[in-house]
């Protein structure tokens, strides 16, 4: 395992966790989370059934490694529609309620979907992480000078 493959497989696995333990009082009370969406951010109660089915389902799939990248998508444009229309009014600051998290959580997304799920994952199991033709995805290039320094991609 380089070390891009490992940060991905890390960044997959503490998403995935994030989202399943921020889906699952949402599923499982999907009335109060609708009334809390309406009464709080003016948004419709329906939207908590995509937004729940997607952090709970979708973060154990992504713990898993399954639909890697299709989930790191759609995990990323939840969170910059939280951003947008949830926390944008209060800043940056987390501690204020602030955006700063889910522009964190979309970096780490970013990593997941342009690295893939790494090699403990289902996709890998079933070859959906690899290149097109089959192979293994070529490592990454690294300057000679830091080959000689012991860095690995």
């Amino acid at each position: 395992m380089t070390r891009a493959t490992l940060i991905s497989t890390l960044a997959r696995v503490f998403c995935g966790a994030v989202f399943l333990i921020h889906g699952t009082p949402k599923i499982f009370n999907l009335e109060g989370t609708a009334t809390f969406f309406a009464e709080n951010f003016g948004m419709p109660g329906w939207l908590v059934v995509p937004i729940a089915v997607l952090e709970f389902f979708g973060g154990i799939l992504l713990i898993a490694g399954f639909v890697t990248r299709i989930l790191a998508g759609l995990f990323m444009v939840e969170m910059a529609g939280a951003a947008l229309f949830v926390h944008r009014a209060a800043g940056w600051d987390v501690f204020e309620g602030g955006y700063e998290y889910n522009i964190a959580l979309i970096l780490l997304l970013l990593a997941v979907l342009l690295i893939g799920p790494g090699p403990l994952s289902v996709d890998r199991a079933v070859g959906w992480g690899r290149a097109r033709d089959g192979r293994e995805a070529e490592p990454i290039e690294t300057d000679p000078e830091l080959e000689r320094e012991g860095f690995e991609p």
